[in-house]
């Protein structure tokens, strides 16, 4: 009898193919991949992982000690794409494991399931006025660019479940690349945020994280001057070309506010223990992972009203103007406990533990039919 065995297909083991970091997830993109792996681990399945991260790791470290130089970065980064292809294009054809990938058009490879999370400011201009990297700049045309569709072609017809962190993103998915999905939010660790005392007094700070131009950060300037004098902004994050811009330009404008850099979760979980207002500066933000965490923790977030955010947080909550965002954080800014608690409760609706529900509930999905593909091809060589 040729063909694979019926034992070899069911076999619990599951191939990662992926751009992002799940060993260190510093990103919300990240974080999905990485609870994916954790999920599937401790339902006891085998998982093998290849990611752009790993591969490229050990050239950086080398790079970063002044062995090598951009040309041998480039050029593993290069390789390490190609790798993926081809391992990818290897184990698709044997058809004996489970296979999950990345989405982004530039990452062609193939697989059974893909998790669709484009970046914040898709569909805007946003890059074109904030005076970003030229890196950057160019990254971000290429993200989710449909003229790259094409591209995807091969290998996104013959997945068998595309997932979307919202319904904006489902419609996304639709219109570029004429596929359906299921929208399946993110996971969110809620319950870290949860532990927020929403009877603590809170000082009249504003919370801004990630610094950057596809987060908008070229607005912040047009927000504080608004702001009243007494209020202190609060920034986190890793600065880009537009954020270093934005920074100066509050100097200039002697805007009360602290820049703390990257900060660890725990950092990051105080200071929305402390602030009042959290604003995500972001337009189109697909999901809006950091509203959610304000919302757990207890700060009120302020969100631009377009994306994926419309989908959870009450429109009284978004904006469309800078100038409406000021006024909002001056309406919010001495909000009471009872208001922070009931929209605390949206949080819960994000809960890691459903997000690992559904996941399975689509491997299942997929390993029933994987099952019948086998069944059938051993029928065929019998």
């Amino acid at each position: 009898m040729k063909g694979i065995s019926h034992e070899k297909l069911i076999h619990p083991e599951v191939d990662f193919i992926v751009l992002n970091n799940t060993r260190r997830p510093t990103t919300g993109g990240d974080y999905v991949y990485a609870v994916m792996k954790d999920e599937l681990t401790t339902q006891g399945y085998h998982l093998s992982e290849m990611s752009i991260p790993s591969l490229v790791e050990p050239v950086r470290n080398r790079f970063s000690r002044g062995i090598g130089g951009s040309i041998s970065l480039l050029s593993a980064e290069a390789l390490a794409y190609i790798r993926c292809y081809i391992s990818s294009l290897r184990k698709f054809r044997s058809r004996s494991r489970l296979m999950i990938t990345s989405s982004c058009p530039t990452f062609p490879v193939f697989g059974h399931l893909t998790y669709h999370q484009p970046k914040a400011g898709i569909r805007t201009d946003f890059i074109k006025q904030s005076g970003s990297s030229m890196k950057r700049m160019i990254g971000y045309r290429i993200q989710e660019n449909d003229k790259f569709s094409p591209m995807w072609l091969p290998a996104k017809k013959l997945m068998i479940v595309h997932l979307s962190n919202s319904a904006f993103t489902q419609g996304l998915v639709k219109e570029i690349y004429g596929l359906d999905s299921k929208v399946l939010y993110p996971p969110v660790p809620v319950l870290k945020y949860l532990k927020a005392n929403l009877n603590a007094q809170r000082k009249p700070y504003v919370y801004i994280n990630r610094p950057q131009a596809i987060t908008g950060i070229a607005l912040l300037p047009q927000i504080t001057k608004h702001l009243s004098k007494d209020i202190k902004v609060v920034i986190t994050g890793k600065l880009d070309q537009a954020g270093n811009k934005t920074l100066q330009a509050l100097k200039n404008a002697e805007i009360n506010f602290e820049y703390l850099g990257f900060v660890e979760e725990s950092v990051k979980i105080d200071i929305l223990t402390k602030s009042s207002v959290y604003i995500n500066l972001s337009v189109n933000e697909p999901f809006g992972i950091s509203v959610v965490e304000a919302l757990a923790a207890g700060c009120i977030p302020l969100a631009h009203d377009s994306g994926g955010i419309r989908e959870f947080l009450p429109s009284d909550f978004r904006y469309s103007s800078v100038g409406e965002c000021a006024e909002k954080v001056a309406a919010f800014i001495n909000s009471e406990n009872r208001q922070r608690e009931q929209l605390r409760r949206i949080a819960l609706r994000f809960d890691e533990a459903n997000f690992r529900r559904g996941f399975m509930f689509y491997v299942a999905r997929i390993e029933d039919q994987l099952k019948m593909g086998s069944e059938e091809m051993i029928v065929n060589n019998c």
